[in-house]
């Protein structure tokens, strides 16, 4: 991670002084306590305190506790850093009591001692780090969970100098073996799910940071890609004092992007939010490679109003089959095809073997509308209560299709690759919440996805190649009911009722006569006047004709039409 600003002294720290087996038991001593804490406050303390229900009090408790996870996240340092991270970005569920203290691990970590940093770039080059870089600044000018970052410069260019801490990686597979064995505690007792899987995507994900040539790699990497977008920013890497352990980058001016100017009610959308939601919307279903860890502290709004990715330790790729998919749900959402979105999550192996799809379909309704109905009716999408997201409304509807949450769970399992992208959508409506709480995500990201998925390298391919075809039939002004008629046949769910096809089928080939008069018409008048500006009567005239004569097919049209809906029984 790098931020810009003023690099102030600060009380160092150092990941030497604890072994692991302290490590796993001050986490899970801290995590019981807070567990503890919380279910107090909420549950039983609001028995004998009514006070608990008050906004003020609530809102101390609240601060109290983001300071404690603040402190205990710095403390333990590495793996539990980012989880501060993570935390501290969801603006929109939890209130600013409680994240205002966890956004000083976005850039405030403690940094380690000048002499570490000597010792690892001794390691990595065999050489002092003050004699290649002799106006190297002992004090960093960020920290951050693996790493922190000098400023210096190499020929007159101001750089950043990466370097890992030393004895980073061991820490970080003590501290993934002991998020495991929580995982593991709570697949056992809580409920089922695939903690394996979850541990392995995170250890890949995580182990990669500590391979500095890899995020060199992927800086490059972007920077091809986003070679013809001005607006977007990527460090150069300064491959000759790059290595494994130490990365040197161009030093890019700015600030962090949730300290932009918010956007105020009735305002134009916030700008930084706009690049920050195109570029990932290019990154997944464009690129399919995309950074996975948009943190504030990794997101860089420079003065020319452009914004700067830093940080590619995390980054994510998605194949060719399975962005399709996501499109598959998204424009099945848009057009309210709840078929096809489970069709779209089965794609993407969201599904397990026993899942009920029509149970699952009528989930999916359900909570589309619900999203509908909650967007249309908020002003303020930050700091949302539970009161908001009615939890007694959803068990109600489970009940209504006789299910149950645990019996859902059952049937969805977590898609490969995609549990960091879930994060990056997290970190996304997080930080569009902070700068403009009066948009959802949805606001910024329709206008780039539509862009995307009609353009050339998007996407109207992708709806003629699978089975629901939604928007080809809306864009052909299909008879909705018509539409819904022929899917639930093609799906075996309803029989063929003859008479009902048939009226359909007529009304159908009467709208294509329709279209086609008029068509005619219209070109009729168009190259009549072509060749009257030109002189050209005769040809001209050929064509007003020919104009008027469609014409006056399509008024019989109507009025046969008509007379027949008039004698028709209802």
């Amino acid at each position: 991670m790098l931020v810009t600003g003023t690099a102030e002294p600060q009380e160092t720290q150092s990941y030497k002084r604890h072994g692991s087996s302290w490590r796993f038991w001050n986490a899970s001593s801290f995590v019981w306590k807070k567990i503890w804490s919380i279910f107090w406050f909420f549950k039983l303390g609001k028995i004998f305190f009514p006070s608990y229900g008050d906004r003020i009090v609530q809102e101390k408790f609240f601060r109290t506790l983001g300071e404690d996870c603040r402190d205990f996240f710095l403390s333990m340092g590495g793996v539990y850093i980012k989880l501060g991270q993570y935390l501290g970005n969801l603006s929109h569920i939890f209130p600013d009591s409680f994240t205002e203290s966890l956004q000083d691990l976005q850039d405030r970590v403690p940094p380690h001692p000048f002499s570490e940093i000597e010792e690892r770039f001794r390691s990595e080059f065999g050489k002092e780090i003050g004699k290649v870089f002799p106006d190297i600044r002992n004090v960093p000018e960020a920290s951050a969970s693996t790493a922190q970052v000098h400023v210096a410069s190499i020929g007159g260019r101001k750089v950043a100098v990466k370097v890992l801490y030393p004895g980073i990686e061991t820490l970080i597979e003590n501290d993934l073996k002991n998020i495991r064995s929580f995982l593991k505690r709570i697949n056992r007792y809580l409920f089922r799910f695939e903690y394996k899987k979850i541990h392995d995507e995170i250890t890949h994900l995580i182990t990669r940071e500590t391979d500095l040539q890899l995020e060199a790699d992927s800086y490059d990497r972007m920077r091809q890609l986003f070679a013809e977008e001005p607006d977007y920013v990527f460090p150069k890497v300064i491959r000759p004092f790059s290595g494994k352990s130490v990365l040197v980058t161009e030093f890019i001016e700015g600030v962090k992007i949730t300290r932009a100017i918010p956007v105020l009610k009735g305002q134009a959308k916030s700008r930084p939010v706009e690049l920050l939601v195109r570029a990932y919307v290019l990154m997944i279903f464009q690129y399919r490679f995309y950074h996975a860890d948009p943190h504030p502290g990794n997101l860089i709004y420079t003065k020319d109003e452009k914004l700067c990715f830093i940080d590619f330790g995390a980054v994510g790729e998605m194949n060719v089959m399975k962005v399709f998919a996501l499109k598959k749900i998204f424009f099945c959402a848009i057009a309210k095809d709840y078929y096809g979105v489970v069709s779209g999550l089965d794609d993407i192996g969201a599904l397990s073997a026993s899942a009920d799809r029509e149970k699952l379909e009528e989930v999916v309704r359900y909570s589309l509308e619900k999203l509908g109905r909650f967007v249309a009716d908020t002003d303020y999408f930050r700091n949302l209560s539970l009161e908001q997201i009615h939890t007694r409304e959803d068990r109600l509807f489970l009940k209504e299709i006789n299910s149950s949450l645990k019996e859902i769970f059952r049937m969805i399992q977590i898609p490969e690759n995609f549990i960091f992208l879930e994060r990056v959508l997290g970190l996304l409506v997080g930080i569009t919440a902070i700068l403009d709480p009066y948009r959802t995500v949805l606001d910024y990201g329709e206008k780039p996805f539509r862009a995307l998925a009609v353009g050339k390298e998007g996407g109207l391919e992708f709806p003629l190649l699978n089975e629901d075809k939604n928007l080809l039939s809306h864009a052909l002004s299909i008879p909705g009911e018509f539409y819904k008629v022929l899917q639930n046949i093609n799906r075996g769910r309803q029989g063929i009722q003859l008479r009902e096809v048939e009226r359909h089928t007529r009304k159908m080939y009467v709208l294509g006569h329709q279209f086609l008069y008029f068509g005619f018409l219209v070109v009729g008048i168009h190259f009549g006047n072509y060749y009257l500006e030109r002189g050209m009567e005769i040809q001209s005239w050929g064509f007003f004709g020919t104009s008027g004569f469609f014409g006056l097919i399509l008024i019989y049209s109507f009025w046969k039409n008509k007379l027949k809906k008039k004698g028709t029984p209802s």
